[in-house]
């Protein structure tokens, strides 16, 4: 069995004379050594993260093993040696119309005229990044064009064509400047879609509200509690760059979709609270971003939450 394909585990550390796994079935979350049978294959995995580190200086970069994605972060230890942390990504490419959103944030989303900004939010490991790598690639089979995806690292497989579309995927790396380069130029090529794997920096921010105000449709994933809190989150991140932060986030937004995962038994389901500036009442939602009164949005959230349950 290979340690990559086969087995389940949540991190893997490497380092010169050792290899540790953690959430290895039957040891729970403690640490053990590899198992022996994977000595090789975790020798190997060593030598690629040290040749990848190499090449590019990025202290977190991706691999991907037998079309696994392993998200990498590098450490120096006391003795200036190298230690990688390996984690499987998690995200998944799903039937976008079976994710379990409303017919109405479904029909808004996958609308063909749609241009601005689409966030997607939540905790940790709440399936932000599947959601969106769903969405792009709906769209892309439904409607074609080109969309571009970046991420840093890479935690999705998207590259190549998805029915009449095509989505490329971007690499990112210090040496050429870094997340904010590689989206920059991105910007500038005339794509119809473009994926952000997350929102974290001011540049970041200000490149995406810019965007959306272009002609592109741009989605992203943002790490906040609730949409109010994503859109504040936004709008805090884009301001030392953008004055008018506010009024942009307030004419560039079109949708906000707040996820989570409930546990029944030893199941999970995703569990979504969207914010939709599409309908009849986006002008008085707007203008509540465009007068700093983000958190009255909140009451819009839960209007169009009652409004869904009771359609």
């Amino acid at each position: 069995m290979s340690l990559i394909t086969a087995a389940d585990f949540v991190d893997l550390y490497l380092g010169d004379d050792f290899a540790d796994v953690k959430g290895l079935q039957g040891a729970g979350s403690r640490r053990v050594p590899v198992p022996a049978p994977w000595a090789e294959e975790v020798e190997a995995l060593r030598l690629q993260c040290q040749s990848a580190y190499q090449e590019n200086q990025d202290p977190e970069f991706a691999l991907v093993v037998d079309g696994v994605i392993l998200r990498v972060t590098q450490l120096d230890n006391a003795f200036s040696s190298s230690i990688f942390v390996l984690r499987k990504s998690n995200a998944e490419i799903r039937d976008f119309n079976r994710l379990g959103f409303p017919q109405e944030v479904v029909d808004a989303l996958l609308a063909p005229s749609l241009q601005g900004l689409v966030l997607i939010c939540g905790d940790m490991a709440t399936g932000k990044t599947s959601t969106a790598a769903s969405l792009i690639v709906e769209r892309l089979k439904r409607h074609g064009g080109i969309a571009f995806a970046v991420e840093d690292p890479q935690e999705t497989n998207l590259n190549g064509q998805h029915g009449i579309g095509r989505c490329i995927q971007v690499k990112t790396s210090r040496r050429s400047g870094g997340y904010s380069e590689a989206l920059t130029r991105t910007l500038r090529t005339g794509a119809d879609l473009v994926l952000i794997g997350e929102i974290r920096d001011e540049d970041t921010a200000y490149q995406a509200c810019k965007a959306s105000l272009n002609g592109h449709l741009v989605i992203a994933t943002i790490h906040a509690k609730t949409g109010t809190q994503a859109i504040e989150k936004l709008v805090t991140l884009a301001k030392p760059l953008a004055a008018n932060a506010h009024d942009v986030a307030a004419e560039g937004l079109q949708a906000v979709i707040c996820q989570s995962l409930d546990s029944i038994g030893t199941a999970r389901h995703l569990v979504a609270e969207p914010l939709l500036l599409t309908g009849s009442d986006a002008p008085s939602i707007r203008d509540k971003i465009r007068r700093q009164n983000i958190h009255l949005v909140e009451e819009d959230v839960l209007r169009q939450k009652r409004a869904s349950l009771w359609g």
